[in-house]
């Protein structure tokens, strides 16, 4: 609430040299009354005008929400019938095998109706290699997690290594005991080709006296296979010795031309850092290789497969990694599937083959008798959610239309809201909400339109036998979809029995009822046309005009003929706020100039008085 003083609002001065004391702010100093009292029951009366003017707009807003109600219910009768329009909706087809066993199918909606005999003499297969033997040293485990380098002695071939020649220099140094040994960077593990270099003499695997695995001997150099740490014995190095390893390092392999590790320096596989987890995983990464490989704890053996099947799907390994170390053969090759249908035989490179729009797909060796006919049931389905979309939809529609409005129960204002507790809110403002729509001749429209569509009668149909007679299949009575009672508001209901009837007796004479297309997009009266192909366009021409009426909720401006009403009333509200305002001042500003008339009168009374008393 404003607060007025001499002539204006508390805490400006007001002209008239009477500004000192704030008589609008300190209500009733001179005269006693209870100015803001007066003033907000003056205010209340003078407000009225203003509060009917926003109960009309919250009664517009009320209208436009049950606007955007019905045409979000429209809106999913629409994406209905966008599938009762395709023709591919009535022509659904089911392929059903004797031994789904040995042969399973699927049909497109073209393909022709028909008995196919299958017999399946062979299935296609990948090109499979797969270990001769455990890679797995008897007594042994592995753990294909763990760098290979760590687990070769487990292994039951040697990791057999490629001419990948490399060299290194090295520092001797001796450990805690004195022993002499230096760590080779990359770790080897009975290599083809080593030689040391040192301090100018050159040892070699053949003439140094090289012992793998064994324990170092006078002018003996030993490998230590878990680390890669070599030792020297007595006589051959001393600490500080520096020594140049030559030495076969790491491998390739290549699998259909995917080289491991492909690319630049990199190209090889470090045995100190991968484990066959890693390789494995480089390998099903790239799809270069087009395989799937694996390793099998419980055999210990490697499992590779092209993911192609057929005789054209072949397996090229190569690298002594994968045909030594893994034994994995150099090569492998698929097979085509070889089946019969109906007599004929013939091949394919996948176990599935496509004939007349009948996908078979081949799970063992067999026979089958495939089936191909309407798939009925898809179609009764898609004809019953039709009707329940289209049911939701006129029930929420006719609700609205004859729903009683209670005019007894106008918008609450804040005041009045401020007065009641959430639960009388609630229930005044159903009250309030009911009707909105009732009577309402747009509404009343779009239910008649698509009533008016429901119940035509299609021209153009020439008679089916359905059970020995002679039927035109020429409205949705003439297939099993009926109105109820007139108090059923345009409810729908379907005879299934008579719908499958119809279906299994002329299928193409079902779906021309439904999808026949219309002249235009607005057209909903074509005597040719389908029912689904008029109702969507009545739907379509029924949202626009409610959209006209009320707009969208998604829309960023809101063009309708409702929004623009609740725009001209915020305006028009804006204004009265503003007289109000100033309403309010003038009441302040009368009852101010009468504080100071009391309070010269009193001055003067009590001057007089003073006067007297001398």
């Amino acid at each position: 609430m404003l607060l007025w003083g001499a002539t204006g609002p508390a805490g400006t001065s007001a002209p008239g040299g009477l500004g000192a004391v704030d008589y609008g702010h300190i209500a009733g100093l001179a005269s006693g009354i209870d100015t803001d009292s007066i003033v907000n029951a003056l205010m209340r009366a003078e407000s009225i005008p203003l509060n009917r003017l926003l109960q009309q707009k919250q009664i517009w807003q009320w209208k436009q929400e049950d606007y955007r109600q019905v045409n979000s219910s429209l809106l999913d009768l629409r994406n209905s019938l966008l599938s009762m329009k395709l023709q591919s909706t009535f022509l659904a087809k089911t392929a059903v095998s004797s031994n789904s066993s040995a042969v399973s199918a699927t049909a497109v909606p073209t393909a022709a109706a028909g008995t196919y005999s299958v017999t399946v003499n062979q299935l296609a297969t990948a090109a499979t290699a797969v270990s001769s033997a455990s890679i797995v040293k008897a007594g042994q485990t592995f753990d294909p997690a763990q760098p290979l380098l760590s687990q070769s002695a487990n292994l039951a071939n040697p990791l057999t290594y490629d001419n990948l020649s490399t060299s290194e220099t090295v520092t001797v140094s001796a450990d805690g005991s004195g022993n002499l040994y230096a760590q080779l960077t990359n770790g080897i593990v009975n290599p083809d080709t080593f030689s040391l270099n040192v301090n100018g003499t050159v040892y070699s695997k053949a003439n140094g006296n090289l012992v793998v695995n064994g324990a170092p001997g006078a002018g003996q150099v030993a490998l230590d296979t878990t680390t890669g740490k070599i030792t020297f014995g007595s006589g051959v190095v001393s600490a500080g010795d520096t020594v140049n390893a030559t030495y076969d390092w790491g491998f390739q392999f290549s699998i259909n031309g995917f080289t491991a590790n492909q690319g630049g320096s990199s190209a090889v596989i470090d045995p100190a850092k991968m484990s066959l987890n890693d390789i494995i995983a480089q390998v099903n990464g790239s799809s270069a290789s087009g395989v799937t490989m694996f390793y099998d704890a419980a055999s210990g053996k490697v499992s590779v497969t092209t993911k192609a099947t057929g005789s054209a799907a072949t397996l090229t390994l190569s690298g002594s990694f994968l045909t030594s170390t893994l034994g994995l053969p150099a090569s492998a090759q698929g097979q085509d599937a070889s089946f019969t249908v109906n007599g004929l035989t013939t091949t394919s490179s996948t176990n599935a083959y496509t004939i007349n729009g009948v996908t078979f797909r081949f799970q063992s060796t067999g026979s089958a008798t495939v089936t191909v006919s309407s798939d009925v049931d898809s179609v009764v389905n898609a004809v019953k959610a039709f009707v329940d979309k289209y049911n939701a939809t006129m029930k929420l529609m006719a609700d609205l239309y004859s729903e009683k409005r209670n005019y007894d129960y106008p918008p609450l204002t804040d005041e009045q809201k401020a007065q009641m507790t959430q639960d009388q809110i609630d229930k005044w403002e159903k009250m309030a909400k009911s009707g909105m729509l009732a009577n309402d001749s747009l509404l009343g429209g779009v239910i008649d339109s698509l009533r008016s569509v429901a119940g035509s009668v299609m021209s153009g149909q020439s008679p089916s036998v359905i059970d020995g007679k002679q039927v035109t299949l020429n409205s949705l009575a003439s297939i099993g979809i009926t109105t109820g009672d007139w108090w059923e508001r345009g409810q729908l209901h379907v005879d299934e029995n008579k719908l499958r009837a119809a279906l299994q007796a002329d299928p193409e004479a079902v779906m021309r009822l439904f999808t026949n297309p219309t002249s235009s997009l607005t057209d909903t009266t074509d005597p040719n046309a389908g029912i689904a192909a008029k109702l969507y366009n009545a739907v379509n021409l029924a949202i626009d005009r409610i959209s006209r009426q009320a707009g969208s909720a998604s829309a960023l401006v809101d063009n309708s003929w409702i929004g623009q009403q609740i725009r001209e009333i915020d305006e028009r509200a804006d204004g009265m706020r503003r007289q109000l305002d100033e309403k309010r001042q003038y009441y302040y500003l009368q009852f101010t100039r009468m504080e100071q008339a009391l309070s010269q009168l009193s001055s003067q009374a009590a001057y007089f008085a003073s006067m007297l008393g001398r």
